[in-house]
């Protein structure tokens, strides 16, 4: 049995707890978690085809990924296991009609699979229109119930191979963030100081690596950060630069916060006071300790931030378990936690962020960078 199918395995007590008979899942990083699928996001939605690739599973029956046939060339990674169902997306002899044709793939599964009658669990967050109200109006009989709560919890604690594909974003992560620091000049833009580090991130990562991230300066600061832009950096800002690389469908996150030129005294303690409070969260990872216990902690030492304390990564670059002041889920080994806390004021923000992994001892800090306010 491959991983992947034993990650399919995992949906059984998903199916049931909601009584259903099978899954639509349609949200990229779910399709990558149950499939090994992944879509290089950045490109955006292809005009040629519109809709994301769709797995659909009846436990212990079939399983098929439904996707482009533009985009097979990018299903080496799909577990074998699973069906590749191709579409065709696009032909210059007619009109392309790639949403009929996706459906029509669809309603081929569920026939084959005898469910037009069935309860069929989905993620209701990220399920196209076009796809429930054509299956409705094809399968008036057919039941969805939203079982995403249920398709988190299966990501919740990562296996061996997630563990080391997040090491080496981590890694790509620790490598941006020390071009912010060799490269951050005044006079030079924003947009400038972000495509050195991602260049830097990408030639370490051999390939075009995709990359969420935060990168502003002066006031832009204050409110947690945003994309770089043309703003010139100048002496005497802040840079809080947030960097979330992802590797085969892994991300990593981390989070650092630099002053060009000379900081203020303010600036320096306040930097201080925001690492003292992501060293006591650091402290309190362990199995056992709730996630709004490590929030509190860190709220306690530096007082109150618009956003939570910390959130895990995988497939996605948030996932639960969220640490926010109400989430009361008992950490575990093999949960990655990485923690945000921040201070703003009015003229700057300061905020600063390490990736963990739940040992059964504690925490190992992935991240590896050593947080620097000054050049």
């Amino acid at each position: 049995m491959t991983r992947m199918i034993s990650r399919i395995e995992k949906l059984k007590p998903v199916k049931n707890a909601g009584r259903v008979d099978a899954f639509l899942i349609t949200s990229p990083s779910s399709i990558k978690y149950f499939s090994g699928y992944f879509f290089y996001f950045e490109y955006g939605a292809s005009p040629f085809h519109l809709l994301p690739a769709i797995l659909m599973v009846a436990p212990d029956q079939d399983s098929g990924l439904i996707l482009a046939d533009n985009e097979m060339g990018q299903s080496s990674s799909v577990d074998p296991a699973i069906r590749l169902i191709p579409y065709e997306s696009y032909t210059f002899e007619a009109p392309p009609n790639p949403a009929a044709a996706c459906i029509t793939k669809l309603c081929e599964f569920i026939d084959r699979n005898r469910l037009g009658s069935a309860r069929i669990g989905i993620e209701q967050r990220t399920l196209p229109f076009v796809i429930s109200k054509s299956l409705q109006e094809l399968y008036p009989s057919l039941e969805w119930v939203d079982v995403s709560p249920g398709i988190d919890q299966c990501k919740l604690v990562k296996d061996a191979d997630e563990i080391a594909f997040i090491r080496q974003a981590s890694a790509l992560a620790d490598i941006g963030q020390q071009a912010v620091l060799k490269y951050a000049r005044a006079g030079m833009r924003e947009l400038e100081l972000f495509a050195l580090a991602q260049r830097d991130i990408e030639t370490a990562g051999g390939y075009r690596v995709p990359l969420m991230s935060d990168l502003s300066s002066g006031m832009g600061t204050n409110s947690g950060g945003g994309m770089p832009t043309n703003k010139i950096i100048e002496s005497g800002d802040l840079i809080l630069s947030d960097f979330q690389p992802c590797l085969q469908g892994y991300w990593g996150d981390s989070c650092n916060t630099m002053a060009v030129g000379s900081p203020t005294a303010e600036q320096k303690k306040t930097f201080v006071r925001v690492r003292e409070a992501l060293e006591i969260g650091i402290g309190a990872i362990k199995p056992g300790v709730q996630a709004r216990t490590v929030d509190r902690l860190m709220r306690d030492h530096i007082g109150n931030y618009p956003h939570h304390s910390g959130h895990s990564v995988g497939t996605a670059y948030h996932e639960s378990p969220r640490i926010t002041p109400y989430n009361n889920m008992e950490l575990k080994p093999g949960m990655l936690v990485a923690l945000e806390p921040a201070i703003y004021k009015e003229e700057y923000g300061i905020r600063l962020e390490h990736l963990m992994l739940v040992t059964p001892g504690g925490c190992e800090v992935l991240t590896k960078f050593q947080h620097r306010f000054e050049q």
